[in-house]
């Protein structure tokens, strides 16, 4: 087994794989029939066909068994060819067999992915394409956390082993044989771990499933290591992101409409291009194509923010970035002054440094406004030194 590190483009590479979702079986695990569960206004079986679809996966298999005629429409709604596993009370083997054989000729690879594993993203699926395409593996693993999970992209020739007549399972025994040639995929998708057994599996999948749009916290540290970020960078971020919290819960409890996880995930990402040159946009870029937009808008303006006014995530990321140099707590004035003394010979680059200074300032003058209290006070339990005591940055914006 080896490990492959960095995250891969994956353009192209979709167009001769497949992918085969297990619903075969009984749920005997768990009161309820597990494909059937609804996961935000769809089904754990749909979730899981739907994955693979937009991901650029055209050829979809069902198997089914228990219950077939239930979940036969749900299937072929959702893009998937059904494939009825005559035995499917043999056990999860069985219904790999059955989907294997049900294979095109054409097809290099197949995803194998159980019906109760319904929030891997369809990034993970096209990173683990890519991979596929460019190292050659047999058996490209999912990893997060250091942890394997599912679906494993099995070479077919691999595949066509568990096919066989007589073939026994289970399928990680046949996967095991062929370690040497599997490979490792770091991926930023806890969803790949999890399954729901239990009602309280079920629970935690539909409150992850609810803002899957957003990175969790865990998945913010995959992305931030992926991409080798300095360890300067990333306590630099995680300051920004307490700081930023702190000012969005603040203004959340007075009223105001926010989404605290994606400012949680925007401070935590922002300067995840910060080696490159113009790392905002290319930050961006790297979570649009990652299928994080919200995050991408907030990263992408946390540099030059376009305020307006307007208090929102993006607006208290841009000023938790403001109130941090480095490690240490500045204050607005003390975050640029370096700035202002370096570009005093460099109109343009003085002109941008003093609006982007003015507009932090406006951020905490509105900030300010709204909460009736320093902005000093809301941070300070984070850290007692953001600004001297009593001074308030709507006093500093005053200055202006």
């Amino acid at each position: 087994m080896s490990s492959a590190n960095q995250p891969v483009a994956a353009e192209g590479s979709e167009s001769r794989l497949a992918a085969i979702v297990l619903a075969a079986g009984y749920s005997s695990r768990m009161a309820e029939f597990k494909p059937l569960l609804p996961l935000t206004g769809s089904t754990a079986l749909e979730r899981c066909i739907g994955v693979f679809r937009a991901a650029g996966i055209a050829e979809v298999i069902a198997v089914l068994g228990h219950r077939t005629d239930e979940l036969q429409p749900l299937a072929e709604r959702a893009g998937a060819r059904c494939v009825r596993n005559p035995h499917f009370e043999r056990g999860m083997f069985s219904s790999v067999a059955a989907g294997c054989r049900a294979l095109p000729g054409w097809v290099e690879a197949a995803f194998v992915l159980p019906a109760d594993i319904p929030l891997v993203r369809p990034n993970t699926i096209r990173q683990l394409a890519a991979a596929f395409a460019l190292r050659g593996a047999g058996i490209v693993y999912p990893v997060f956390e250091g942890h394997r999970g599912h679906p494993p992209l099995i070479a077919r020739s691999i595949l066509a082993q568990a096919a066989e007549e007589g073939a026994s399972g289970p399928l990680s025994d046949l996967l095991a044989r062929h370690e040497s040639e599997a490979i490792d995929l770091p991926v930023a998708d806890q969803g790949i771990h999890m399954d729901m057994d239990t009602p309280a599996e079920y629970d935690a999948l539909c409150a992850l499933a609810a803002c899957r749009e957003i990175p969790t916290r865990a998945e913010c540290e995959a992305i931030l290591a992926s991409h080798s970020v300095e360890p300067a960078i990333v306590r630099h971020s995680r300051l920004v992101a307490e700081v930023a919290q702190r000012i969005a819960l603040a203004l959340s409890r007075s009223g105001l409409a926010l989404n605290l996880e994606l400012v949680r995930a925007g401070a935590l990402l922002h300067d995840l291009a910060k080696s490159q040159p113009e790392h905002a946009s290319v930050g961006a870029a790297i979570l649009n194509s990652m299928d994080f937009p919200q995050v991408a808008t907030v990263v992408g303006s946390h540099t030059d923010l376009d305020f307006g006014d307007r208090l929102d995530e993006s607006a208290i990321v841009y000023l938790a970035d403001k109130l941090m140099s480095g490690e240490h707590p500045v204050t607005i004035d003390q975050r640029f002054e370096a700035a202002l003394r370096r570009f005093s010979d460099n109109p343009p680059a003085l002109d941008a440094a003093q609006r982007r200074m003015a507009t932090a300032k406006a951020v905490a003058l509105a900030v300010e406004m709204r909460l009736g209290i320093t902005l000093a006070s809301v941070v300070n339990e984070s850290s007692s030194a953001l600004a001297k005591p009593g001074a308030s940055l709507a006093d500093e914006a005053g200055k202006l």
